[in-house]
């Protein structure tokens, strides 16, 4: 739907019950400014209307000097109403106002829900994919013909979002390390039909396109400015087009087998067999299959072995390029009210009261249903949503599970779990050593769930000991998958606590119908910005959020930390 045609819809008509109000009057004693002269006989019935039109009158007697302050006092608010709806620092935020030009692929607009009430298929970001620029046999080189390709098929699927972006994040790195283009795929519940799958008896999307949660150079964007023999990413769709089964060198279980051929082995290790290996094969396509093992799995991302190649891994465009979709920037920007913390201005010390009492007499209660489709700028590009991204000063992000999290975290107990890999960095001023004793199962337990499924006094007493450390929080952010109910305990708890401008969950955003299943992808986006963060040091989906911030100059590692 256009734009015009909208707001054709929203244009009062002539049949309208909502017309303006009139210009002039519509009753038989229009006066046109002149005294009233009645006959005697006619004095008592005319009476009544007679005083009324005095008394409009006499409203224009008003002593001048009032009228002027009155004036004034109008043309100030209309002055504060217009420059509030323009905030130098709301722009400079705003990353799709810093665009590269060069590259001019569109993302696509968001689509109108359906009336199925099921998930979106996001089927404009495939047909978007299709199209990238990468996606073309007469590029120059690196690309077009002289490109050559890893896919890997055995990546994760029908797990969290954390665990598969952290591998994703891997894989791609290795791809850029050996020159290679990587073959970026869906983030799949599912990897068969049909489009939908049920999770905790809801319906979600079976597969979502990768362009619908990220930008950067591991969907197809532009790699750094010295990588000029590194080629683009590219999709499965167009790898299956240009590399057929026959001329793919397909990696065996015996091939994998050797580069795992190590109890535990290191990433580094991992990087120079896989390489080695890879770096062997003439052929032009490469795919590591579905039923082989995992070379970068999750217990490499689950302990410090990670940490060996990270150096590499954040000088690399994939990192320091990463960024999320259009997508994820329009849900920030729906709900930047829980995140910013507003500059004051002399204007809205002066009439935000006025603007208040305004808004009390003449707002309505807000709409249940989700914000309309909105559509990225047209030119918005590959490159254009990369970091870095600016701080959010004030705010403090919470990263809590709850629901069934806590059978994992009794399971972290069984195996005596570390933190995460990207989680135990030396410079976080929070680490864990796990029990090593199995006498006090107890004693253990609870040390685990302190850190895992902290209760609502743990985390109030958590967040008063780091108020305590990093000054100026005002805002809380709470990343949950909590219920509402025991988020408006914790809500209230917090509150009572300490002094706060706003305290928000993930359950208080306003998102559209195509933003809703990605919405861990925005409360990364947060969490990675925010002044201070207190994550799960178990959990992959905080692993990220901490692996980008140590990446961020303008964030200091102290102020991360766990529970």
């Amino acid at each position: 739907m256009s734009f015009k045609s909208i707001l054709t819809r929203l244009t009062p008509s002539s049949d309208s019950q909502y017309g303006l109000l009139p210009t002039q009057s519509t009753t038989p004693h229009h006066h046109n400014g002149h005294r009233c002269h009645h006959s005697h006989q006619h004095q008592k019935q005319h009476d009544t209307s007679c005083r009324s039109f005095t008394n409009r009158v006499n409203i224009t007697s008003i002593p001048r000097r009032y009228t002027r302050i009155s004036i004034c006092v109008f043309v100030g608010l209309i002055l504060y109403l217009s420059l509030s709806s323009y905030s130098p620092r709301r722009n400079s935020l705003n990353p799709l106002n810093n665009l590269d030009s060069e590259d001019t692929s569109a993302f696509p607009p968001e689509s109108w829900a359906t009336l199925d009430g099921k998930p979106p298929t996001y089927h404009q970001y495939l047909e978007y994919e299709k199209q990238l620029p990468a996606h073309d046999e007469e590029l120059p080189y690196p690309d077009g013909k002289d490109a050559k390709f890893i896919y890997f098929g055995n990546h994760q699927w029908g797990v969290g979002w954390g665990n598969v972006l952290q591998e994703m994040i891997y894989n791609a790195f290795f791809a850029y390390h050996v020159k290679r283009s990587f073959v970026f795929y869906n983030y799949s519940w599912s990897l068969d039909e049909p489009p939908f799958s049920e999770y905790h008896g809801h319906l979600i999307p079976s597969r979502i396109p990768l362009t619908a949660l990220i930008s950067g150079p591991i969907v197809g964007g532009p790699m750094g400015k010295d990588d000029t023999d590194v080629p683009r990413s590219v999709s499965l769709d167009y790898f299956n087009q240009v590399c057929p089964q026959r001329d793919r060198y397909v990696f065996s279980e015996s091939d994998v087998g050797q580069i795992l051929n190590t109890y535990n082995p290191i990433a580094s290790q991992l990087l120079s067999r896989l390489s080695e290996k890879v770096n062997s094969i003439d052929a032009r396509c490469i795919e590591i299959p579905q039923q082989t093992h995992q070379i970068f799995n999750f217990m490499l991302f689950g302990s410090k072995r990670i940490l060996e190649t990270w150096d590499l891994v954040r000088k690399s465009p994939i990192y320091t390029k990463f960024g999320w979709s259009p997508l994820v920037h329009a849900a920030y920007d729906e709900n930047r009210q829980l995140f910013e913390v507003e500059p004051t201005s002399i204007f809205s010390s002066l009439f935000s009261p006025v603007v208040n009492l305004f808004s009390s007499l003449f707002s309505s209660s807000p709409s249940p249903l989700p914000p309309p489709p909105s559509s990225p700028p047209p030119n918005t590009t590959l490159a254009a949503l990369e970091p870095p991204f600016k701080p959010l000063p004030g705010l403090l992000v919470l990263h809590i599970r709850r629901g069934d999290y806590k059978e994992h975290c009794l399971h972290f107990v069984t195996y005596k779990s570390e933190y995460n890999g990207y989680n135990s960095f030396d410079d976080l001023p929070d680490h864990f050593v796990p029990p090593q004793s199995d006498e006090d199962q107890e004693e253990s337990i609870e040390e685990y769930l302190k850190r895992c499924f902290p209760s609502i006094p743990q985390i109030v007493e958590r967040v008063a000991q780091v108020t305590e450390r990093v000054k100026g929080l005002k805002r809380v952010y709470i990343m949950t998958n909590g219920n509402r109910a025991w988020l408006s305990e914790l809500k209230d708890a917090l509150a009572a606590a300490g002094e706060w401008e706003t305290i928000a969950t993930s359950k208080d955003l306003v998102l559209s119908w195509e933003q809703k299943p990605i919405s861990q992808a925005l409360d990364m986006f947060v969490g990675q910005r925010a002044q201070a963060f207190i994550g799960n040091g178990f959990s992959s989906m905080t692993s990220n959020i901490v692996m980008f911030r140590m990446g961020n100059s303008a964030l200091r590692s102290n102020d991360t930390f766990f529970w």
